[in-house]
């Protein structure tokens, strides 16, 4: 079965640019989350007391920061749907101003170039996006820079850094600050995605007047909550804050401050193996929530230090509608595959790309409603098994994608002939995968 072109996912042609939208969000909804996006803003800028913090949150000076709230349960490359985009400026830590944007994808001025990465570009025949689908690079520290100028020449409005969030991090800070109550009931951590998303729907069927009361309360009550909160919770905040760096959940550019110095979303240092899978969502709605994500990976060492992998990517769909996504798994450079096959209800590909330090299998698939579907990577690896000094040494690195909440990861390693284990870290099944993972087997 041949995958269809989803009437979600648009090619515009502009000026000589094939520009591609992944539009399926009401226009309303664009708007809707700056005020609870700016809480998290507040939780990670305002609430350290650092120097570094200070600095970040204005209280040294004056600060403006891109904010982008990335809906996860519409995943991107960077972590999610860009649902909205905001400009805030502090200053003596409070906020000075704030302003945001809805892109009309109808007019040029929400065009900006993608120059890369190849395995997007080539796959779908693009070298142009809207600016809020244009986070297509493989993380989120490597579209940041670009999306600092790209916001500039559309905009005219220069920015100090950016500030990128998700649901997953409102909904573990509420889990701290406790519940709001509104006229129209009571948000906590675990209707407020929602809550958020249904607001957003009724705007736009009706008038706005209901969303904009419930977003002031929103603010005004979290922000109270948070500024009169007990030591004890600022503590817990700050607990939780690091578990979302940590998780891609929140992410800044540039990377300031002792606090924060691992919230660039920068990949770890890819020596030896290394797996990245990277998914992009294409016009099937609020879906990635209800998707339950496996990486199964075995790998057979050669006596020569090269590798044999067979490497399976899994979907659970538990959604009552089909799941459409774009895959991408990066490899070591050199990579060289072998056989590929699917089991889904539509497929396409796989396309070999490559680029600085990676090698690049990308497919499209369509996994049916409450149905499994999987593609399977077949791949021989050169020159990667090193000596450690009392052996060989094979390193293997699984790179979580910002936005994803979790993986089921299963690693087997088979040694070769004659070979003798001396160490293992993180070999098994049924790892639950939250954060970066790091394998590794020393054997003579």
């Amino acid at each position: 079965m041949r995958i269809q072109q989803s009437p979600k996912l648009k090619l515009l042609q502009r000026e000589g640019m094939s520009c591609i939208t992944m539009d399926n969000r009401h226009s309303s909804r664009t708007r809707r989350y700056v005020a609870v996006a700016l809480i998290i803003v507040i939780i990670a800028l305002l609430l350290i007391p650092t120097i570094d913090a200070l600095s970040v949150a204005g209280f040294l000076g004056d600060k403006t920061y891109l904010l982008i709230l990335q809906d996860n349960s519409e995943i991107r490359s960077t972590g999610g749907l860009m649902t909205v985009m905001g400009v805030l400026t502090t200053h003596n830590g409070n906020i000075a101003s704030l302003e945001y944007y809805y892109w009309n994808l109808g007019q040029q001025t929400g065009i900006v170039a993608i120059d890369g990465p190849e395995s997007f570009t080539k796959f779908f025949g693009v070298n142009a996006a809207a600016i809020s689908d244009s986070n297509v690079q493989y993380d989120f520290a490597s579209f940041a820079p670009k999306m600092h100028s790209d916001f500039y020449n559309v905009t005219g409005k220069s920015v100090d850094g950016i500030v990128a969030i998700d649901l997953t991090a409102i909904e573990a800070v509420m889990n701290v600050t406790g519940p709001i109550t509104t006229s129209d009931g009571v948000i906590t951590s675990y209707n407020v995605a929602d809550r958020l998303h249904y607001y957003a729907g009724s705007a736009e069927r009706s008038d706005k007047t209901s969303l904009t009361s419930l977003l002031s309360t929103l603010t005004h009550d979290l922000f109270q909550q948070i500024r009169d909160a007990s030591v004890p919770q600022k503590l817990a905040l700050l607990g939780t804050l690091r578990t979302l760096e940590a998780e891609k959940h929140v992410l800044l550019y540039p990377s300031e401050g002792f606090l924060f110095r691992n919230a660039g979303g920068e990949p770890e240092t890819r020596s030896g193996d290394f797996i990245s899978t990277v998914d992009i969502t294409l016009g099937t709605a609020k879906a990635d929530f209800d998707i339950n994500r496996a990486i199964d990976y075995r790998v057979e060492l050669l006596a020569d230090g090269s590798a044999v992998a067979n490497l399976t990517i899994s979907y659970a769909n538990r959604n009552f509608w089909d799941y459409d996504v774009f895959s991408t798994t990066l490899v070591p450079p050199g990579a060289e595959l072998v056989a590929a096959h699917n089991v889904t209800h539509a497929f396409k590909g796989p396309q070999v790309t490559s680029g600085e330090g990676l090698t690049a299998f990308s497919s499209r698939l369509i996994v049916a409603a409450d149905a499994n579907g999987s593609v399977t990577y077949s791949y021989k690896i050169p020159n990667i098994v090193h000596d450690s000094g009392i052996g060989h040494r094979y390193d293997l690195t699984v790179l979580k994608q910002a936005g994803v909440v979790r993986y089921v990861l299963n690693v087997s390693v088979h040694l070769p002939p004659g070979a003798k284990a001396i160490s293992t870290e993180n070999v098994g099944s049924n790892m639950v995968l939250t954060e970066d993972a790091h394998i590794s087997v020393v054997y003579r």
